[in-house]
């Protein structure tokens, strides 16, 4: 609000502040369907302008937030003037990016995880952590033939892993606007990050990289990072007053 910017929140279906509709949420909760509801909200802004408002769009995303601004970003770009990444910024596909989790939680887990991946499938409170890339892959190709939301692989929806292992790969060359990305270096996703932040270089982007050393993916543990962010975007803003 210090940078005379409004600001406007989707909320996710189902959820009416404290009371969520469990049902409700778990059938609309894809990568998907939260993109058409942010392209449903800005269609509303665009054609009930509200006072003051100049109708250029800045984006702000965190984790599962970074592909949905991106993605606006490149639909919107003759009116955005800037985006701010924060840990969600990633080149691999899902299928790759969720491996690569799984990986990093099972090198860091203590010993009583680890033993997991000895014990057979029928044993008792065994878990459905993948125990090798072969078992993985079978996984996820299941969600793809059965895209439902009554069944779970991970924590999430097989509805929901259907759905963003068939997200779009990032069009970079159709980013047009200065970018800001904030990443820890502990991250499970930095190799992801690396990427995306080198081809929006080679695409010419305007890109801001914020490489944050210790730092993994709570950004929320970092309000000075978050602080600088603000900063940038109060520079972007002064950098294109009148556009």
């Amino acid at each position: 609000m210090d940078l005379n910017v409004g600001v406007v929140t989707v909320e996710q279906w189902g959820v009416d502040g404290s009371t969520v509709q469990v049902e409700e949420f778990m059938h609309h909760y894809t990568r998907s369907q939260r993109l058409q509801d942010h392209i449903g909200v800005i269609k509303k802004l665009i054609g009930n302008r509200p006072a003051g408002w100049n109708g250029k769009l800045i984006f702000l995303g965190a984790s599962e937030g970074g592909p949905l601004i991106t993605a606006l970003t490149i639909r919107y770009s003759d009116i955005t003037l800037a985006t701010a990444n924060w840990v969600g910024a990633g080149d691999w596909s899902w299928r790759e990016q969720l491996w690569t989790f799984i990986k990093n939680m099972k090198k860091n887990a203590p010993w009583w995880v680890k033993v997991w991946d000895w014990m057979p499938r029928w044993m008792p409170f065994s878990p459905d952590i993948p125990k090798n890339r072969q078992e993985y892959d079978a996984c996820m190709d299941v969600t793809m033939v059965n895209p439902c939301a009554d069944k779970e692989f991970l924590g999430m929806t097989y509805l929901y892993h259907a759905d963003a292992l068939q997200w779009p790969l990032v069009e970079y060359d159709k980013i047009k606007t200065p970018y800001l990305v904030a990443a820890g270096a502990q991250d499970s996703s930095i190799d992801s990050c690396d990427a995306f932040v080198c081809k929006m270089r080679q695409a010419g982007a305007d890109i801001t990289y914020m490489r944050i050393e210790g730092m993994d993916h709570y950004v929320r543990n970092r309000p000075d990072i978050v602080t600088q962010s603000f900063a940038w975007l109060e520079q972007q803003l002064k950098n294109r007053e009148g556009q």
